[in-house]
């Protein structure tokens, strides 16, 4: 039986009320993540799975109506079965663990944010966001079924070692590289930041996770879209965070934040769209950052504002 647009809006309403709830589960749980995981009473462990899975299953159930909602629902799976080895027995997890299941969880919060903001969240951009998170959920599957099992992973020796004063080495770029942030944008301003960024590269010499890090920096730094504001903020946090945990031998928790990996997509995220003051220059913005979906419903929301003003 078809469902008119009233029914779908108010089905859709209590899809978002529900995932709001069932995230706040499982944001609870990865507070007290190793006393969840190493009770012998399995509620609480149960309770996040339940989780992820309510929500895939709530997001399945619109997608034909919001095809976006295809990216929720394959996020919610991933976390869904990473979490499937901890409904039957407790196990110890680390820190390690704890990072990647933050992680993970953070990309799920981040779809379902963008999906409840005004211009919604687009087909594309979705698929973008899950295409870069699958490397991140394959590590944390593989790693929360090693814990599981008993088995955990052996890091490779270059993920392990420690870089003596990383950070310091690190801070030596940062310095130089945040005055130049602050300076007026321009291409040789940006071929100066990525060639500190480049820098970079030096320390931690084949410690990949390290290197990636690094690579998606310099890359988000290239992206002519990218305010040096937003990369100041973004790209000094994550790479002095990684510099510590290079030098302190934990190189295997380093990994590029969702807010870096959407710097270096080229994508600028709808909350962030900053709009000149000219109307003409300002809907020439708005046309390149947004698709049709997303421009109506701007309309639509601007008509009812100017009527109501």
């Amino acid at each position: 039986m078809a469902v008119d647009q009233d029914q779908y809006r108010k089905i859709f309403a209590i899809f978002m009320e529900e995932a709001e709830e069932h995230l706040a589960v499982f944001e609870s749980g990865l507070k007290n993540l190793p006393a969840i995981m190493a009770n012998p009473d399995r509620e609480e462990a149960i309770a996040m799975y339940r989780a992820a899975h309510s929500i895939k299953g709530g997001a399945a159930m619109l997608m034909g109506e919001v095809p976006s909602l295809s990216s929720i629902n394959q996020v919610a799976k991933r976390l869904e079965d990473c979490f499937k080895p901890v409904k039957d027995n407790p196990f110890r997890v680390d820190a390690t663990a704890q990072t990647l299941s933050t992680k993970a969880y953070e990309v799920l919060r981040n779809l379902t944010e963008r999906c409840q903001s005004p211009p919604g969240l687009s087909e594309a951009m979705g698929d973008k966001i899950v295409t870069a998170s699958l490397p991140l959920f394959d590590k944390l599957e593989k790693y929360l079924q090693a814990l599981a099992t008993g088995k955990v992973p052996t890091a490779p020796a270059t993920s392990s070692q420690t870089v003596p004063r990383a950070a310091a080495q690190v801070m030596l770029v940062l310095k130089p590289m945040l005055q130049s942030f602050k300076g007026s944008d321009s291409p040789t301003r940006r071929k100066q930041l990525a060639g500190l960024c480049a820098r970079l590269t030096q320390v931690g010499k084949g410690i990949e996770p390290w290197q990636n890090l690094v690579k998606t920096a310099h890359k988000a730094i290239i992206q002519p879209q990218n305010s040096l504001g937003d990369l100041a903020n973004t790209v000094i946090k994550e790479l002095k965070q990684g510099s510590e945990l290079l030098e302190a031998g934990r190189a295997r928790e380093i990994g590029p934040g969702e807010k870096l990996l959407q710097l270096a997509s080229g994508k600028v995220a709808a909350s962030e769209v900053m709009l000149p003051t000219d109307p003409r220059e300002a809907v020439k913005v708005l046309i390149k950052t947004f698709d049709k979906r997303q421009l109506q419903a701007i309309a639509q929301l601007l008509v009812k504002h100017v009527k109501s003003a």
